[in-house]
């Protein structure tokens, strides 16, 4: 039975802390980072040149484990009910599907994100416009979702779904 986990925040959140976190508490999980595929193909985390590639192979990644009795994690920032939609219909060889959304305060997430490491560090200007980005999640989503979870600041998790 596959499992297709979608995370949602902005940076410095830690869903990536918390993805690899789960990774290894759960075997057989895998976890496709857009910002890891970005450094794969341009050397650096920040560099935007080419995201329409970058999202192409985000898609196959997640989908290269279809039908497998796995779990797969989709770590990019997904803020905005578009892309939970397109990622859920877009993945229909997992049996189940669970949004993860972290409920971090914004200061918070702009202090994690400056303590990353340098190459990882988004701008204040880009940390503000995620955050204007930012889309609760809809009925019309979390019904399409089997699990609704949310990450507090604790990294405590609460089933909403």
């Amino acid at each position: 039975m596959g499992t297709f986990i979608l995370l949602s925040a902005i940076p410095g959140s830690g869903k990536s802390t918390w993805a690899k976190a789960y990774q290894k508490a759960h075997p057989n999980t895998y976890i496709v980072s857009s910002d890891d595929i970005r450094e794969r193909l341009t050397g650096e985390v920040q560099n935007f040149e080419h995201e329409g590639l970058v999202w192409e192979i985000f898609l196959d990644e997640l989908r290269s484990h279809e039908n497998e009795d796995c779990t797969m994690i989709a770590d990019a920032t997904n803020l905005q009910n578009t892309y939970r939609r397109y990622y859920h219909q877009n993945t229909p060889g997992y049996d189940r599907h669970v949004l993860v959304l972290f409920d971090i305060p914004f200061e918070r997430c702009v202090k994690f994100n400056k303590m990353r490491e340098a190459r990882r560090i988004v701008s204040d200007k880009g940390m503000q416009e995620l955050r204007a980005e930012f889309e609760i999640p809809s009925q019309e989503v979390i019904d399409l979702y089997d699990e609704y979870l949310v990450v507090d600041e604790n990294f405590n998790v609460t089933k909403v779904k």
